[in-house]
């Protein structure tokens, strides 16, 4: 454990089954509450490095507060098993709405995720090799990662405050990587706890799962707002290394978003012909020449909700068109 400031702790979290980035764990220790920011994924060598930490600091679950930042498995694996044992949770409760909450539900709504693929353009008519690797795959890593996404938890907003250790702490909006994703700034202090919203040198996943969320637009905004309003601020990921210099970070996300939306105006221009997310998907891994394996799985999780937010932002700025036909989304060229 690693301490970062006055009475703030760092750990670092590892999955070894989900081969993953590592979680950074961020307790702030209090005189009568303490806070934790986040969980992890529900395994075994997460709870044992939770139960370590918090063991060290002597916090009993009874006087302690989880922030979950937002309704991710490798965020709030955990929540139930404290507040089973007393703990207290704050959350958004725009993460469990139903038009925000899709692609967390996946793992157990099979009609949501029928409804999902289908729109991406895989059908068990269709696609039946594709339909299968993601209904076997998804239902696994719910198994391994004991998938549970409903727990008590008390309600937070923007604008709520949270005091802890000597800290004063805001919770500010991040949407974009989910709907209601939040974090906590200290303005004294100039301590932001960014979740998934900027993470050094990677692009975050937007987790667009269906039509008209304009959840890129959303993530735009909020980019834009961190890097003109908390410049000089320390940000602390739950995700790798932290960082201050937070216009390169924004500017390098929205770049590589505007890098991907024209890739995909190309395949388009190049196509002459509406396509679905699928076939758009499978050009540009040949256009890109992906070093890695390509699966229906990985794209499913990672690759999809990305180019979905992509599409999303493209037919709402009306850069392209979108037409349906059994539930299938197809996209072209204005």
């Amino acid at each position: 454990m690693k301490i970062l400031a006055p009475n703030l702790y760092k750990t670092i979290l590892t999955n070894k089954n989900m081969r993953t980035s590592s979680r950074n764990l961020y307790i702030i220790k209090g005189s009568e509450r303490s806070l934790m920011i986040d969980t992890s994924w529900n395994v075994p060598e997460c709870l044992s490095e939770m139960e370590q930490a918090l063991s060290e600091l002597s916090i009993d679950c009874r006087n302690l507060d989880i922030f979950v930042t937002h309704n991710h498995v490798d965020h709030s694996g955990y929540v139930s098993f404290f507040t089973d044992r007393g703990a207290r949770a704050f959350m958004n409760p725009v993460e469990i709405a139903a038009s925000s909450d899709r692609y967390h539900r996946f793992y157990e709504d099979n009609d949501m995720r029928r409804s999902y693929t289908s729109e991406v353009g895989v059908t068990k008519e269709r696609t039946p090799d594709a339909w299968q690797e993601i209904k076997a795959g998804a239902d696994q890593l719910a198994r391994d990662n004991n998938v549970n996404f409903d727990f008590p938890f008390t309600p937070i907003a923007p604008g709520d405050r949270l005091s802890y250790g000597g800290y004063d702490f805001e919770v500010v909006s991040l949407a974009g990587h989910t709907s209601g994703q939040c974090g906590l700034v200290e303005r004294n202090a100039k301590l932001f706890f960014c979740a998934d919203q900027v993470i050094l040198g990677l692009v975050p996943i937007v987790i667009t799962s269906g039509k008209d969320q304009h959840l890129l637009t959303e993530y735009f905004a909020s980019l834009r707002e961190l890097a003109s309003d908390y410049s000089g601020y320390r940000f602390l990921p739950g995700h790798y290394g932290e960082f201050t210099e937070i216009k390169e970070e924004t500017d390098r996300i929205i770049a590589g978003y505007g890098e991907r939306c024209t890739q995909l105006r190309q395949v388009l221009a190049e196509s002459n012909r509406p396509m679905t997310l699928l076939e758009l998907d499978q050009a540009l891994y040949i256009q890109r020449m992906q070093t890695y394996r390509y699966s229906f799985l990985f794209s499913y999780l990672h690759t999809w909700p990305k180019l979905f937010s992509c599409l999303d932002w493209l037919f709402e700025t009306g850069v392209i068109d979108r037409t349906e036909k059994d539930g299938v989304l197809y996209w072209s060229l204005r």
